[in-house]
């Protein structure tokens, strides 16, 4: 799957660019997609590309080609902005335990059913490796599996305080929750992560959460607490890869930017 970029100059930019198209964006000059290619729609904002991204599809209409988001990622897009302008502040944290198992959207579920398979995805080329912070045996076997399937190395811990010390022990490229994780605070994890002033690699990491029954506030309280994506479930190996394939690239652009070193 490869990526379309859009870039913003600030957060009111992109706010009415949304505002204004309801649901899809006109390509960025002098992209090309095909009709009913999917693509992985990367949104940076301002000199510092801190960004979010969504799967889209090419739509050809009246001789003219767009990009169509389906409802859950154009409502992610708007509570992101809405997080991004009003630096809400995340609300206080509901212990709520998930299911044990990662759902799999079914195949005849739209759009996920129309994207290409996981082995057509586009190999992460930098070794990268990822920490999934999930205390299920059986969902953290799922995600490692599913992101195998582009090239990442997994590790899988069982608590935020085991995910600290091996990012204290390791470097990672990206990190993955759930946003209801037991025994946790994943919103206050991510604050203390930004907060990380001896690395700046790594309070700089990106961080995606999963979540099985997210609310639009959910998806605002997650960007707030300076998480880069937000995932609902159930997804397919081909969504999750290409978010996490995303969020790779950006980071490694921030890094050569930046003069960042791993």
């Amino acid at each position: 799957m490869r990526s379309v970029v859009f870039r913003f100059v600030d957060i009111g930019a992109l706010k009415t660019a949304l505002d204004d198209t309801r649901g899809s964006l006109p390509l960025p000059e002098g992209e090309t997609v095909s009709d009913g290619e999917w693509v992985l729609a990367i949104f940076e904002i301002g000199s510092k590309r801190r960004a979010t991204a969504a799967a889209a599809r090419g739509v050809r209409a009246a001789g003219d080609t767009h990009l169509e988001f389906e409802r859950r990622d154009w409502d992610r897009l708007v509570a992101f902005v809405v997080a991004k302008s009003e630096h809400m502040r995340a609300a206080k944290p509901v212990e709520i335990r998930s299911s044990s198992k990662v759902p799999i959207a079914p195949e005849s579920s739209p759009p996920l059913s129309e994207m290409p398979p996981s082995s057509s995805l586009e190999r992460v080329p930098f070794g990268a490796r990822v920490l999934v912070v999930d205390d299920d045996p059986g969902t953290g076997d799922e995600l490692r599996a599913m992101l195998s399937e582009i090239g990442v190395v997994v590790e899988v811990v069982a608590s935020g305080e085991r995910a600290k010390t091996r990012m204290r022990e390791q470097s990672f490229d990206a990190v993955v929750l759930d946003f209801h994780a037991p025994h946790m605070d994943p919103r206050a994890f991510v604050r203390d992560l930004r907060k990380d002033p001896p690395d700046p690699s790594r309070a700089a990491i990106p961080v995606l959460f999963l979540s099985s029954r997210p609310t639009s506030r959910d998806v605002v309280d997650a960007f707030a607490s300076g998480a880069d994506d937000f995932l609902p479930k159930p997804f397919r190996a081909p969504e999750l890869g290409a978010r996490i394939f995303g969020l790779l690239r950006r980071a490694r652009l921030a890094r050569a930017a930046g003069g960042i070193s791993r």
